[in-house]
């Protein structure tokens, strides 16, 4: 079985975004939640490439609700913010029972053949996840990613 480690993936200097990278691939961006990282883990590292985030940070959309009324405005992102997200994924993470990502990355996912975008990609993903997320057992989950991943890339190396 193909080893699967965060720090078997590739950092590149420059995101791999906009169209086919150095050796024909097309690769789009995880969002940064538990269970799309579940996902870039089931692909493995040879369908990953990572490269240090160095944008500045979002602003958070803040809703607000009271008297139901609700009201919306924007905040930089704070400490707390990243924190947050950060623990969110760790958690969903830990409880599939796979290691923590590296913080500090942007990560991107390679195409595979046949799969045009990553919104087409990511319901390949869903269908399996739901299944496993009714018995409310990550592992599953983990393990249904896994199976769909190496559908789409062929069997492990």
């Amino acid at each position: 079985m193909r080893e699967r480690s965060w720090s078997a993936v590739p950092v590149v200097t420059e995101p791999p975004t906009g169209g086919p990278g150095g050796d024909g691939r097309r690769f789009f961006e995880v969002p940064e939640s538990g269970w799309h990282t579940l996902v870039a883990w089931a692909v493995a590292p040879g369908h990953l490439v990572r490269c240090l985030d160095l944008r500045p940070p979002e602003p958070v959309r803040v809703v607000r609700e009271r008297r139901g009324e609700r009201t919306f405005h924007v905040e930089e992102r704070t400490r707390g913010d990243r924190s947050a997200v950060d623990g969110a994924i760790h958690d969903h993470l830990t409880c599939a029972r796979v290691p923590s990502q590296p913080c500090g990355y942007r990560w991107f996912i390679a195409l595979p053949e046949g799969v045009d975008d990553a919104d087409r990609f990511f319901g390949l993903f869903g269908t399996a996840s739901r299944e496993a997320a009714r018995e409310a057992d990550p592992r599953r989950e983990r393990d249904a990613m896994i199976a769909v991943a190496d559908s789409l890339y062929g069997p492990p190396a």
